[in-house]
Order: C-alpha cells, then structure tokens, then sequence
C-alpha cells in the first residue's frame, strides 16, 4: 500500500515477494560506501505520540560484508541488524546522530534468524528511539544507546522506518524479511 516508500527508485531486479513466499527478499546489487547511497530500502513513515516498529529476518544468505536490518532513517539515523564480518555474524546497533555513522555495540549471533525493534517517544519532543533484538520474538534485549532523533530537510520531513540490506564488499547476498509490524506504543 501507499504507506509503503522506497527510499530511492528501487532496482526491481533485486527485491521480490515471490522468491520466497511469504517474505520480502532484498538482495545486494552493489557495493556502497554510505548507507545514503543505498537503493531497496523500504520505508515507512513513524507515527507519534510514540510508536513502535519490528520486524524478523533470516539472514542465512548473506556474503562477507553485507549489513541488514532495521533503520529509522534521517540524515542522523540509528541502525540494529545484523553485519557479516570475517565470516561471523554478529547483531549491531549503529549510530549517525553525530552526523558520522558510530558502530556502538555489536553482539555474537549464531542464529540464522534474528527479530529487530525500535521505540520511537515523540511525547513533550522527546524525540528518542531506542533499539532491541530478541532470538525468539518475545525477550527484547536493549542494545547500543538511544537515538536522539533530530529533524532536518536534506531527505525528507520526519523520521522513517526502514528494511535494508546492502553490501561493503560483493554484492549477490539476500536477506529474507518475515513481517514488519508497526504499532503505537
């Protein structure tokens, strides 16, 4: 539906519903060096007073250096997801409030399927977002710190949930997205 919104013009050759039914499969097209040059990410507007946003992904068919999860996206954006790196995978909570992208946690994963949250409060401008993992969809686990969610225009009005996976080394690697549930909080 039209809540739905590609960040960029989307490459219609790297995502699809029907290679596995029932997901959302994103797979790399190239390398990028900036999460703002990234193509196929799928958003989705916040909405207040507060409000949460989850989603599961299997991420069984990454390659070396491929990055994908769950954003809430502005020019200072906050990340959770998982990162491929010297062959292990591992969760990760990145931050860009400081207008440079911060990696400021990164857990061990050795599960192929991972669920991924944030909290947005917009109440009294509080403007904060905080980011959660869980292994089976009902413990949450808090990870890295909150995002101070600032407002700038360079992209666009708000701040935005976002499916992403991309790709720092060699593209080809697929992430499957289960759902993506948002709901006020």
């Amino acid at each position: 539906p039209l809540v739905w919104q590609w960040n960029h013009n989307p490459d219609n050759r790297h995502w699809s519903l029907n290679e596995r039914a029932g997901y959302l499969r994103i797979t790399t097209s190239r390398v990028d060096t900036s999460f703002y040059l990234v193509k196929n990410v799928l958003t989705q507007r916040t909405i207040g007073p507060a409000c949460t946003g989850s989603t599961k992904i299997d991420v069984s068919n990454m390659k070396e250096g491929d990055f994908a999860g769950l954003t809430l996206f502005q020019k200072r954006y906050g990340q959770v997801g998982v990162k491929f790196e010297n062959g292990v995978k591992s969760i990760v909570m990145i931050s860009a409030e400081s207008d440079k992208p911060v990696e400021i946690q990164r857990i061990p994963l050795t599960e192929n399927t991972v669920y991924l949250k944030a909290d947005c409060d917009f109440r009294d401008k509080a403007d904060i977002a905080i980011f959660y993992y869980s292994l089976d969809g009902k413990t949450w686990k808090t990870i890295g710190s909150p995002l101070h969610m600032t407002y700038t225009l360079p992209h666009f009005m708000g701040y935005r949930f976002g499916l992403f996976n991309y790709a720092s080394k060699t593209s080809g690697g697929a992430v499957d997205f289960d759902f993506f549930h948002i709901a006020l909080a």
